[in-house]
């Protein structure tokens, strides 16, 4: 065999040896779990900017308030340190979605910052909510859960997730994942795998900083400019029944008006002067037979006032605009805020989203 046959059968034979090991290296690093805190990649300090660019999928950024989607809620499961809670029962509070299982070495990695952030920042306004998709079958036993929640001291709420139907439902495919929602619901920012704290304490801190109201566009506050009709105007542009309820404050039946029993998405305006007083998003069943929220859309849009008319002090609720009666607000509602404004639905008009 001659020196030229040799040489040529060295050099494939070592790009060969070179293409495997480059296969090697990809699948490994395809197969591989999330990446460690020193893959990850730089992110800079101008996340904190929400633009038009930041779009609702977006990893790593913070979602602008306008192209945010409201999150899907959370699935039946069982709960650990917590009644069980829905993501409409947190609005008013930021909340930190932690995509997690007990088995994961990259989540338990991340645990001692969720775990910090949720002892800084739970009175401020943040609730993070564990939620345990399991990978593993022994991951799928309830009482190994609840001993690796008590062996590593987690203090925040934990609900399972055994069916993977909230995973599903928030688009996760990676251990850990984290996503953090606004006051309205609406997902602001995700991230896959360690790293990122310092930002994800930055998103936290701009999130809690946000305004209650910040879904409201300007058009929907109150502006300080009332409505004044006569009596007899009054009664030309409302029916009866409306007529009584906003000007003469009376009280429709209970589980009579239409809006009692409505699910829809939308807006509760004033049926008087079309002033934007409630949202679909903080609307519960109180049980009682009236439309029933936790929230008004600005606080700025209702008047609040005590109401002695049987004996008893209640509180009022008018509308700011045109002071039209609209009902009564009681503090035995839901979280975040613990009152209930229930309203008449002839004193409402409903526009779908």
């Amino acid at each position: 065999m001659s020196n030229k046959t040799l040489v040529i059968i060295a050099v494939i034979l070592f790009a060969t040896v070179l293409s495997v090991a480059a296969v090697w290296k990809r699948s490994a690093k395809s197969n591989a779990g999330p990446a460690s805190v020193a893959e990850q990649p730089d992110i800079s300090s101008d996340i904190m900017a929400s633009n038009d660019a930041a779009m609702p999928n977006a990893e790593d950024v913070l979602i602008a308030p306008k192209n945010a989607k409201v999150a899907p809620e959370l699935a039946e499961g069982k709960w650990i340190n917590s009644d069980p809670l829905t993501l409409a029962s947190l609005r008013g509070r930021v909340v930190f979605v932690d995509f997690w299982t007990f088995g994961c070495s990259n989540c338990i990695n991340t645990l001692p910052t969720v775990k910090n952030l949720d002892a800084e920042y739970r009175d401020k306004g943040l609730t993070i909510v564990g939620v345990e998709t399991p990978e593993l079958e022994n991951e799928r036993v309830f009482e190994y859960l609840n001993n690796a929640v008590k062996a590593r001291e987690i203090k925040y709420p934990v609900v399972t997730d055994y069916d993977s139907k909230t995973w599903e439902s928030f688009g996760v495919n990676a251990w850990p994942t984290v996503v953090i929602l606004d006051k309205q619901g609406r997902i602001r920012y995700r991230h896959v795998g360690e790293g990122a704290y310092d930002t994800q304490e930055k998103v936290i801190r701009t999130l809690l900083a946000e305004g209650d109201t910040a879904s409201a566009s300007s058009d929907d506050v109150f502006d300080g400019k009332t409505i004044v009709k006569t009596d007899e105007e009054w009664r030309k542009q409302l029916t009866p029944a409306a007529y009584n309820v906003l000007r003469e404050e009376g009280t429709e039946r209970p589980f009579t008006g239409e809006y009692a029993d409505n699910h829809q998405d939308g807006d509760y305006y004033c049926a008087a002067c079309h002033m934007k007083l409630f949202s679909s998003k903080t609307k519960f069943e109180s049980g009682t037979g009236w439309p029933s929220f936790f929230q008004a859309i600005n606080k700025k849009n209702v008047i609040e006032k005590t109401d002695s008319t049987f004996g008893f002090s209640r509180t009022e609720v008018l509308c700011a605009r045109c002071h039209s009666h609209l009902g009564h607000v009681f503090e035995d509602g839901p979280k975040p805020t613990g009152l209930r404004y229930c309203m008449n639905s002839v004193a409402l008009k409903f526009e779908k989203k």
